[in-house]
Order: structure tokens, then C-alpha cells, then sequence
């Protein structure tokens, strides 16, 4: 026979576990206000803080929240609140030895796929409005932290396209985790230009409803801010 170890867990956890449990089933809709504390004391027969960690970790997970009334609230669980609670760990990978370079390869195969993904579903209207975010990074061409702003923007409005909201929670995860690598790799004179051209192509691609090409200009734009982020490292702020 096979058996598994029995985990031990705390009190706070079997209460979340309970209250999750009901929400994910229907018997506590989205919108609906959760008892008040010592009710909750009172049906899980548990002490105060026991309750208030438990609601913590389903604040933290995103199926409550608590209004500016105090009353405890039950909310859908979103992409963005699941990256929100590994923003910390991918902090600390991104400092480690190697974690750099395993960040800048991850988020070169995310978005490549997301450029080929909005070359094979972009409509008219997906393509006009990119269109509009590369005039807005050419403008800011000169400027660096307008150009910054425009550069994440194009990035995020290609990951719009199809409304999948992962692709979008990730790709703004992702931005903001190498933030400071896209400040670095503008120091260098010519990379906001090169960035530039490379968002023109992006755009071209998708444009012609052309996957190959899309992914394939992605990549290159972002082979090239990876290497452009390493000569940036050596120049002053």
C-alpha cells in the first residue's frame, strides 16, 4: 500500500481553506459580505487572531477584500493578484547569480510568442492602435523617460491584443521586475533609436499578419536589449 505523510497546518489555514472552499463553490458570491469577525470566531470556534491571519491570506490570494467601511468583502482572484504574491521571490531570482540573464531569456520567448499571437488575431482596430503607441515612442524619441513610458506601452498594447488578461498581468509583471534593465540599456547612446527601429518592425508584422515575422523581430529587438543592457551596466546613472 502506498500513503502519503499527513501535513500539519495551522488554525489560519483551515479557516482560508473553508471560506475559499465556499467561495469557489458559489455559496459565497462574488459581492458578498463576510460575517463579521466574531461571528467567524464563534461558527470556526477559533480565537481572533487565528481569523484575522486567515482573511489576510485570502486578501493576499485575492478572493476578499476589505472596503474603506471595514466590512470584508468576496472578490474574483485575478492574474494580476497570482503575480503580485510571486513579485517578491521573482525579486529575489532576479538578484541572484544567473537570475539577470534567465529573466531577459524568459521574457524574449514571452514576447516573442506574444507578438506572433497578435499577428495571427490582431483586427483592424488592434493594429490602428499600435500604430498609435509607435507614433507616441517615435515622438518621444530624445527623451529619455518619455521614451521609456512609450516603450513599455507599445510592449503592453501588443500584449492586448486577443484581450487575454494573463498575457497582459504577466507582460506588466515582467516590466516591472526589469525596470531598471530598460533604464540602463537607454543609457547608451543610439539604443533608444535602434529600440525604435525594432518597434517598427514589430509593428510592420503584425501588421501583414505575418507570425514568423513578428516573432523573429521580437526576438532580435530583444537579443539586442539584452546585450545593449550589458554596456549600459558600465556607463553612470
Amino acid at each position: 500500500m502506498l500513503f502519503t505523510s499527513i501535513k500539519r497546518r495551522k488554525v489560519h489555514q483551515d479557516v482560508a481553506e473553508q471560506i475559499e472552499n465556499q467561495i469557489l463553490s458559489g455559496l459565497l458570491p462574488e459581492g458578498t459580505s463576510l460575517p463579521s469577525e466574531r461571528s467567524l470566531m464563534e461558527a470556526f470556534n477559533v480565537g481572533r487572531p487565528a481569523i484575522r491571519e486567515a482573511l489576510l491570506l485570502l486578501q493576499r490570494s485575492g478572493f476578499i477584500r476589505i472596503t474603506n467601511g471595514g466590512r470584508t468583502v468576496v472578490t474574483r482572484p485575478t492574474a494580476a493578484n497570482l503575480l503580485e504574491q510571486i513579485s517578491g521571490s521573482a525579486r529575489y531570482l532576479l538578484s541572484s547569480e544567473g537570475g539577470e540573464k534567465a529573466f531577459q531569456d524568459a521574457r524574449r520567448i514571452f514576447e516573442s510568442a506574444i507578438a506572433r499571437n497578435a499577428a495571427e488575431f490582431a483586427t483592424d482596430k488592434d493594429i490602428a492602435r499600435l500604430g498609435e503607441y509607435l507614433k507616441i515612442n517615435r515622438e518621444a524619441l530624445g527623451d529619455m523617460d518619455a521614451f521609456e513610458r512609450s516603450d513599455i506601452a507599445f510592449h503592453l498594447a501588443l500584449a492586448e491584443i486577443g484581450g487575454n488578461p494573463v498575457f497582459s498581468a504577466l507582460h506588466a509583471a515582467i516590466a516591472e521586475w526589469l525596470a531598471l534593465q530598460r533604464h540602463i540599456s537607454l543609457r547608451v547612446p543610439g539604443v533608444a533609436l535602434s529600440a525604435y527601429r525594432s518597434h517598427e518592425e514589430i509593428h510592420e508584422a503584425v501588421a501583414a499578419r505575418n507570425p514568423e515575422g513578428a516573432w523573429h523581430a521580437m526576438d532580435r529587438h530583444l537579443r539586442q536589449v539584452a546585450q545593449q543592457f550589458e554596456q549600459g551596466k558600465g556607463r553612470p546613472a
